[in-house]
């Protein structure tokens, strides 16, 4: 029999879900569970300190009485200690439900646990015991590389750039470097193939949030390492899918469940994902930080053509598997969605800093087609729904289009993504003299921004954005470009009040400066209004078109 997995030793968490990586071999049977034992031992020690420090997990902040103490000792010795997979499991969830000190505390801890383990295994010079601490560190390794990238993500999150890098940094290291064989033999590649292609996905990821935290050079050397090994672990599960369905070849991972031809595909399509979105943050540099430089546009031009064409292939293998209905999941069909416009608006984005806008108005449409559906059931339950009866506030139809189009829904892409999205609309109608092209762009402009108000009616340039679309149509819907751009000018004016009243603590200069920010896009909406300075006037027909 196989010994009994330590699921605190050998899960590892690879973007999207717990990989397994490794197994105990059952040659060495009795020295496996010697040293799980061991480390067993040493984890429950600490553990048991770690729940009897009243401030270190969730919903245990409040003091005990010492009463309640001794009753807690008395029963610490009967009561099983938290396993490190449980804190992880903790951790996740308070990440997801957006308890950032929570998450940050638990993950701390966690990489705690696996760092004393990661520098304490002692073979005591037994070459049996040496070979199984070396598999167990190997895997320690990889979890303590996935719990410092989440270390350094809450870190981004809290605004400490500096903490952030020094974690992903600290987690590549721990990764070391590629160190796939390319001259393996058939076999021996099929039996690490997937490992080695969840390893180069590991490192991609890691590169890729520094080149988000960094800017120039810096970025680009980061996000090209991240396209690098990408592009590895596609080539990897290319080569594997094409010998199981040439050689019939079960895919194992260390003893695991065979990996279907399935399961290969629907990974091979979200690593081409991924790549895609590598190259779309490699052309939007060149649109920003190193717009300057002399290739800047054929570097963007390069970029985004590859971004395009793995948009394209993922976009046609996702809707294979789905007619096929090949994604089968506990007796159900799991529908795989298709990339996410990211090359498509950031091409729009190229055209139109290239005055190319009609070909700049294919791409964001192309875009705009990818979550129309999904934009549409979210904007509907804001009474802005695309037919006039829902938009005057039909709620009976807005619950109906919230129910049916849910996945539609959940698979938008960002807030900030669709604000972009509503810009380059904008942008585009302005550019349009056909009465239809132009009020097709304002109206997907109007289905977008209610998505955005559906998820959050609180930001500002969504309600002014908002006006602008409605003045964008063609005849110029005045009623209600004004309501929104009131709302806004409200929104504005409520916070510059909270600004001024918060000046004299105000020691760096930085309210001041948001204040200033904030005054002139109020100017920029009294403008809009159509009110004036001068006489402090509101004249409807004096409106600005956008």
């Amino acid at each position: 029999k196989k010994p009994k997995k330590n699921n605190a030793n050998i899960q590892y968490y690879n973007i999207r879900r717990f990989i397994p990586f490794y197994h105990y071999p059952s040659l060495h049977l009795h020295l496996c569970l010697t040293f799980i034992l061991s480390r067993n031992r040493q984890d429950k020690n600490k553990l048991t300190e770690y729940n009897q420090q009243p401030n270190n997990m969730a919903g245990s902040k409040k003091k005990k009485s010492s009463s309640a103490k001794k009753n807690k000792k008395s029963s610490a010795k009967n009561s099983k200690p938290i396993q490190l997979d449980d804190v992880l499991s903790q951790a996740e969830s308070a990440m997801e439900m957006s308890e950032l000190e929570t998450a940050l505390k638990l993950f701390a801890y966690a990489a705690e646990v696996l760092r004393s383990r990661v520098h304490g295994c002692d073979s005591g010079g037994n070459d049996n015991i040496a070979e199984i601490c070396t598999n167990a560190i190997e895997g320690d390794k990889k979890t303590l590389a996935t719990v410092l990238g989440k270390i350094g993500e809450l870190k981004a999150s809290n605004g400490d750039v500096e903490g952030a890098r020094r974690e992903f940094l600290d987690a590549i290291e721990l990764l070391g470097p590629n160190q796939q064989n390319n001259g393996s033999s058939s076999s021996s590649f099929l039996d690490g193939g997937v490992a080695d292609a969840q390893n180069c996905e590991s490192r991609a990821g890691l590169h890729l949030y520094l080149g988000q935290l960094s800017c120039g050079e810096e970025a680009l050397g980061s996000l090209r390492v991240g396209v690098t090994e990408l592009e590895q672990a596609m080539n990897i599960l290319e080569k594997l899918i094409e010998t199981k369905e040439t050689a019939n070849t079960m895919i194992v991972e260390d003893g695991k469940d065979a990996m279907s031809l399935a399961d290969l595909k629907r990974y091979l399509i979200e690593t081409r994902k991924q790549l895609c979105s590598a190259y779309c943050s490699i052309a939007e540099l060149y649109l920003t930080d190193l717009c300057d430089e002399p290739d800047a546009e054929s570097c963007c031009e390069k970029a985004l053509q590859s971004a395009l064409k793995l948009d394209e292939i993922a976009t046609e293998s996702s809707e294979e598997i789905n007619n096929n209905n090949a994604m089968d999941v506990d007796g159900e069909n799991q529908k795989i969605f298709p990339p996410q416009p990211d090359a498509l608006q950031t091409m729009a984005n190229l055209r139109l800093s290239q005055s190319r806008g009609q070909e700049a108005l294919v791409y964001i449409m192309k875009a705009y087609s990818r979550m129309k559906v999904g934009c549409e059931a979210m904007s509907s339950l804001v009474g802005l729904g695309k037919d006039e009866e829902t938009r005057a506030g039909g709620k009976a139809e807005a619950q109906a289009n919230e129910l049916v189009e849910v996945d539609a829904a959940s698979s938008l892409p960002g807030y900030e993504f669709r604000c972009q999205t509503v810009k380059i609309l904008l942008e585009c109608a302005s550019l349009m003299e056909d009465f239809e092209t132009k009020n097709q762009c304002a109206e997907s402009g109007i289905q977008v921004l209610g998505s955005l108000m559906a998820e959050n009616d609180e930001v500002i340039e969504v309600w002014y954005l908002l006006g602008c679309a409605f003045m964008a149509c063609l005849p110029p819907n005045k009623d209600s470009a004004k309501y929104y751009w009131e709302n806004a000018m409200s929104m504005l004016s409520k916070v510059k009040g909270e600004l001024e009243s918060t000046l004299d603590d105000d020691e760096d200069g930085y309210k001041e400066n948001e204040l200033e920010a904030v005054e002139s896009q109020i100017i920029e909406v009294r403008k809009k209004l159509g009110i004036h300075d001068d006489d402090g006037g509101d004249d409807d027909d004096g409106m600005d078109d956008c």
